[in-house]
This record gives C-alpha cells, sequence and structure tokens, in this order.
C-alpha cells in the first residue's frame, strides 16, 4: 500500500528517470538523491507553499528567508524544536495530549480518527509556538488548511482571497492576539516570547505563527494517519513501531516518511548560477531558474535508498551520511526544524493506538491531494476497538 499522489515512475523503472532534467519551459527537475542534497545545500529561494503571495505582504517568515537573516533566525528558534527540547520539555505534554485523546476514542468505541490527528498535532505545534490549543484554534487552523484553491482571476479569485483573510483575521483576533498580551506579561520558553524579545511586531509574530502552527499541524496529522495504515497492514512494521528500543521504532517511522513523503514536490529558485554533478556530468542551472524536487522519486533513488528502493523495510541498511528518510524531512538550510517533534509525537500516539485492544479499521480510507501542502490527505479514516 502507498498513498503517494506524485510519483510518475512505474515501479522498477525509476532508475530509467533522468536524475537531473530541464523541460521545455526551462524548469529543473531533479530524481536523484546526491544531486537533491548538493542543490539543497545551496542558498535557494522558496518558491513552493504560495511563496509568490507571501512575498506580496513584504512578511519574511523563517520558512521564507534566505541569506544570513534565515541562519540566524533559524539558529535561534531551532532550540524549541531540538532532540533535547523535546525530550525534557515536550515529551511528557505529548504523552499528556495523546492520552486525553485515546480517552476519547476508548468512550466512543468508534471515531474517525482524522480528527484526532488534527488535535493531536495542534496540541503539540500550538505548545511550542505558545498558542493555546483550544477547539477554536483548531478548528481556525483547519479553516486555512483546507482553504480552496485560488483561481487564477475573476471573482472567484477575489472571494477566495477574501475567505482567506477572514480566516487569518480570526485566527490573528482569537488565537495570535491573546497568546501576545500574555507573553508580553509573562514570557515562556516558545516562538511567541523570542519573537517578542527580538522586538518583532504582531503582523510578523502573526506570520510566524501561520507556518509554524498549521503548516505543523497539517503534516504531522498526515503523517500519523499513514503510519498506521501500514503497521495496521504490515505485522513486520507493527512489531517496529511498538519496539522497547526508541531507536527501532524512530528507524521505522522515518522509513515510512521516506516512502510516503508528506510533502510531495520541494520548490526552489535560484538568485544566481549553481552547479549540480549528476553521473560525471555536470550542470549549470542559471539563475532565475526554477527548480521542483521531485521528493518520492528521489527517496527510492536505489543509489542511495539501497536494494528493493520501493518496499518499505523497517530496517533499512543506507551508508553514513544518508538521511534515513532521505528528503522525507527536506534538506540543507531550511531542512525541516520540527522533524524531531514529529517523530516524537508520532511515536507517542502511534505506540499507544495500537496498544488498544482490537484496533481495526472499518472503513477504507479515502486519498486526495492537499494544494495547501503539496502532498496527500487522508480522510475518513474509521477506527474502533473492543
Amino acid at each position: 500500500m502507498t498513498v503517494q499522489l506524485d510519483s510518475k515512475t512505474i515501479p522498477g523503472e525509476y532508475n530509467k528517470t533522468p536524475r537531473v532534467e530541464q523541460d521545455t519551459h526551462g524548469e529543473w527537475h531533479i530524481r536523484g538523491y546526491a544531486e537533491a542534497k548538493e542543490l539543497l545545500k545551496e542558498d535557494l529561494h522558496q518558491a513552493g507553499f504560495n511563496a509568490s503571495e507571501i512575498e506580496k505582504t513584504g512578511l519574511d517568515p523563517v520558512l521564507y528567508q534566505h541569506g544570513e537573516a534565515h541562519r540566524l533566525q533559524r539558529g535561534a528558534i531551532a532550540k524549541f524544536f531540538s532532540p533535547t527540547t523535546v525530550a525534557q520539555k515536550h515529551i511528557s505534554m505529548i504523552e499528556k495530549a495523546a492520552d486525553e485523546i485515546i480517552a476519547d476514542l476508548m468512550q466512543a468505541k468508534q471515531l474517525d480518527l482524522k480528527p484526532l490527528t488534527t488535535r493531536m498535532a495542534a496540541i503539540v505545534a500550538s505548545a511550542v509556538v505558545g498558542l493555546n490549543p483550544s477547539t477554536g484554534l483548531i478548528k481556525r487552523l483547519d479553516a486555512m488548511l483546507h482553504s480552496p484553491a485560488m483561481p487564477e482571476s475573476g471573482f472567484g479569485r477575489f472571494w477566495a482571497r477574501m475567505a482567506g483573510l477572514l480566516s487569518q483575521a480570526s485566527f490573528w483576533w482569537l488565537d495570535v492576539r491573546p497568546a501576545i498580551q500574555a507573553r508580553k506579561r509573562n514570557p515562556q520558553d516558545d516562538v511567541i516570547s523570542y519573537m517578542l524579545s527580538k522586538g518583532k511586531n504582531d503582523i510578523a509574530i502573526l506570520a510566524e505563527c501561520v507556518v509554524y502552527g498549521a503548516a505543523g499541524m497539517a503534516t504531522t496529522q498526515e503523517f500519523i494517519l499513514v503510519v498506521l495504515m501500514h503497521a495496521l497492514e504490515k505485522p513486520a512494521v507493527r512489531k517496529a513501531l511498538t519496539s522497547p528500543e526508541q531507536a527501532v521504532r524512530f528507524e521505522a517511522l522515518h522509513e515510512i516518511l521516506r516512502l510516503e513523503p508528506v510533502i510531495a514536490r520541494i520548490q526552489r529558485t535560484t538568485p544566481v548560477p549553481v552547479n549540480v554533478n549528476s553521473n560525471g556530468e555536470t550542470h549549470t542551472i542559471p539563475a532565475g531558474a526554477k527548480i521542483s524536487f521531485h521528493v518520492h522519486e528521489v527517496n527510492v533513488d536505489e543509489q542511495a535508498a539501497g536494494t528493493d528502493p520501493e518496499h518499505l523495510q523497517p530496517h533499512r541498511e543506507l551508508e553514513r551520511g544518508t538521511y534515513r528518510s532521505l528528503i522525507g524531512f527536506g534538506s540543507g538550510p531550511h531542512r525541516c526544524a520540527g522533524e524531531h517533534l514529529a517523530i516524537a509525537e508520532t511515536d507517542v500516539f502511534i505506540r499507544k493506538l495500537l496498544a488498544l485492544k482490537g484496533l481495526r479499521l472499518t472503513s477504507k480510507p479515502e486519498i486526495a491531494r492537499n494544494e495547501t501542502v503539496e502532498g496527500y490527505e487522508i480522510s475518513n479514516f474509521r477506527v474502533a476497538v473492543d
């Protein structure tokens, strides 16, 4: 089973697809791991996640920054997501949230798991950012994530833009503004407090809250669901995910993300010409070019993933220096800051779910594409327990 929506390759034919290719429109496509890792080390500019719309606002949340400004802010914020911080500060909060959510499932006996994973991801992201994870906040974040795609022109585009602004205004007034006021009175060890200490204005803080809150919630809620799908289907995966050894569980989670990347495509533009080496040939990508990194195809690159790259192996032998999820969390300066947090909360929630007596699917989940995060979206994931 795979939910992957982006791959155009036929199983077993991935190695015949060009690792580096320029199309007739001048866009470059990267499908090799070594090539992707080499290019993502460069100071490329963000081109995905509605980057053009963000640029028009004049804001610069960390996801869209580059150069020295990005390096400094990313370095300062990284401490909130580090493995040490997750283990020492966040894990007790994650355990408590998972217990409360699973208690609701046990009481109901049968539920759609999607709202539960949404709640789990929102609680954790909110705690790190400094927001109050109320029921209303979760609904507002979900509304922003599932706003309709923006039409290219006409009244449809106008009304879609107004709806998006209304969602953000509600998020600002009911969630971010009260959090800023609370942190001004009583600073905490979170992202909002840090930004206030650096003199950031309200709009800049709102932008970061949208990035860390909405984007963090969107990716983790889907990843938890796809992990459970594999665990319920494959005994070997379930055994690894319930191992008493954390390293075994984390290795299996990264392997699932390798094959089921939540973000299907990473998009960048080149501010200056860059070179990339591929199979002994050097390609020069000119300034102003768009680059698409096809994450699934990169992640099944046999040169990096090894034997049977399109099959899930809870323990996969990889060369030193190769990320376990390859570029499932990205690579380079913009590698996902929240990866340790996402793996930890997925690990906790999945272990508690799999410990439930008689846990089973009661309907086949529906899989669609989410344009906001350019990946898959799983719904109607109904489970029951005895």
